[in-house]
């Protein structure tokens, strides 16, 4: 079966879009240079296009998709064939994306991340009906293969089963539960707590590079800017103008990406619908879900806000400056991210008893040499910079970065706790960015213990757990007392009751 035959048109518009820039460059700003590099661009950018278009074009022809046996098998390649073989059990989290491409023509865009590793670890459909990408979405969920089983085993059941499908589909969405949407405070926290009005800094200074020759003269340039600097007043509204224009800038921003947030859930799934102008569907199995992480930067801490991601065995692609997909929403506050993870995920107990590391954990972490200060402080003492006219200033910046250094580590110290229950580890940790991470020790592949002789001669250990996904997620706790992390080990190797439990 062949791809849709606007996947040609999106593949060209993406093209247009991605080499913009370059052709600007090359035959606006720099059409009369005669420097070699410019010249010759030229005729090397336009054989580059030629050639893609010929591909997209000739790819459309040839790259084919079909499924069987609860298998996709995606056929490839203009000179070499190559056939991909994905069952659908391997999928784990499905995308769905409608950006104003496909907004302008009535189509959408499906990927489905699977947790295996390489290049073929996801499969991407570019431009589908709704339909199609509903059919395909059914295809895959649990519920559907079994369906596919039973109709190869019995086609004359077909159409009765099919019935069948379509009420419990209609069911299963009426069944779906909203968690949240974020309301209007909460999209105006995001756009301060995000910072994304410093966005239209790069965008501003990028700009001025690109219209420069277009600019008066540098003198007259230079007049102009010290008239500003003379008038106070002219300075101060430039000033306000300048603030309003990046918050509203930022605040657009937000809007448009967190705009019409929804998560949701039923019995199997969390769907997190999400965008204004480019639309975006997710939705992971629940029992597919190795752990979770809540985040809290500085500034969110501050706000008291907190990021709750979700760890599982794909590997999602947010190549494009998306928002990560594994991310239920990037600015809940701290109650209402508990409460949420007791709703969508009520097997993980979040444990408010955390134990505290002890007194000789904080002269670990303030005894360990720090490197990055040891080279820093031997740059800077074989260059001795004069930073603002001051020749011994060296040492200064080096005193300065050893104080932020024992700061972080105290800000760890203080965040540490951690927590093991009966069949579940919870800890959080971090100086300026704490992480609480959480996960069950039935998905927890690998634990390991380490001591360095500064760790045996206090009596502390750090302890590592490893998550199946894609690459590995490793998660660590430092300078835990000894005692408790040969319990943890203890702990772990009672796993396999967890997992003969799971097989029956």
């Amino acid at each position: 079966m062949r791809y849709h035959p606007l996947t040609i048109a999106f593949r060209i518009y993406q093209l247009v879009k991605s080499n913009l820039l370059f052709a600007l460059i090359l035959f606006v700003f720099q059409k009369d240079s005669e420097f070699w590099l410019w010249k010759y661009g030229k005729y090397a950018f336009l054989l580059f296009i030629i050639l893609r278009l010929i591909y997209i074009v000739t790819a459309w022809f040839v790259e084919k998709y079909e499924w069987k046996d609860l298998m996709f098998h995606i056929h490839k390649g203009i000179f070499v064939k190559r056939t991909s073989t994905i069952p659908f059990s391997k999928i784990q989290n499905v995308t769905r994306k409608t950006t104003v491409f496909h907004k302008l023509v009535g189509l959408t865009s499906l990927t489905f991340e699977t947790a295996m590793d390489g290049e073929d670890d996801a499969i991407h459909f570019e431009v589908l009906t709704e339909k199609q990408a509903n059919d395909l979405i059914d295809l895959v969920q649990p519920g559907k293969q079994t369906i596919l089983q039973k109709e190869q085993a019995d086609i004359a059941q077909m159409d009765e089963q099919e019935n069948e499908d379509l009420e419990q589909e209609a069911v299963q969405q009426k069944n779906r539960m909203v968690h949240f949407t974020p309301k209007r405070k909460d999209l105006w926290k995001a756009s301060f707590t995000s910072l994304s009005f410093l966005a239209i800094i790069p965008i501003a200074v990028g700009a001025f590079d690109y219209i420069g020759p277009l600019l008066p003269e540098t003198d007259q340039v230079e007049g102009l800017f010290q008239v500003f600097l003379n008038s106070k007043w002219l300075l101060f509204v430039i000033i306000i103008l300048a603030v309003i224009v990046a918050v509203s800038f930022g605040v657009g921003r937000t809007f448009i990406r967190y705009g019409k947030y929804k998560i949701s859930s039923d019995a199997s799934y969390i769907y997190i619908d999400r965008g204004v102008l480019d639309e975006s569907y997710f939705a992971i199995e629940k029992r597919k879900i190795q752990g979770l992480e809540i985040e809290q930067t500085w500034i969110k801490r501050i706000f008291g806000l907190a990021e709750v991601k979700l760890i599982s065995t794909a590997n999602p692609k947010n190549v494009d400056g998306s928002v990560n997909v594994n991310s239920l929403y990037p600015f809940l506050p701290v109650n209402k991210a508990y409460h949420l993870i007791k709703e969508l995920l009520p097997i993980y107990q979040l444990n408010g008893q955390l134990e505290r590391l002890p007194r000789k954990s904080l002269w670990v972490k303030l005894l360990r040499p720090s490197w990055i200060w040891i080279v820093a402080t031997i740059g800077l003492a074989y260059f001795k910079p004069a930073i603002f006219q001051i020749d011994q200033a060296w040492w200064i910046v080096s005193l300065l970065l050893l104080c932020c250094i024992l700061l972080h580590r105290i800000l760890d110290y203080i965040h540490t706790r951690y927590a093991v229950s009966e069949d579940q580890v919870q800890w959080w940790h971090g100086g300026l960015t704490s992480r609480m991470f959480i996960t069950k020790r039935k998905n927890v592949v690998e634990i390991t213990n380490s001591q360095t002789l500064l760790q045996k001669y206090f009596q502390v250990a750090s302890v590592t757990t490893t998550n199946r996904s894609v690459p590995a997620h490793k998660e660590k706790i430092n300078d835990i007392p000894l005692p408790y992390a040969i319990d943890i080990e203890d702990w772990y190797l009672k796993r396999k009751e967890d997992v003969e439990f799971e097989e029956a």
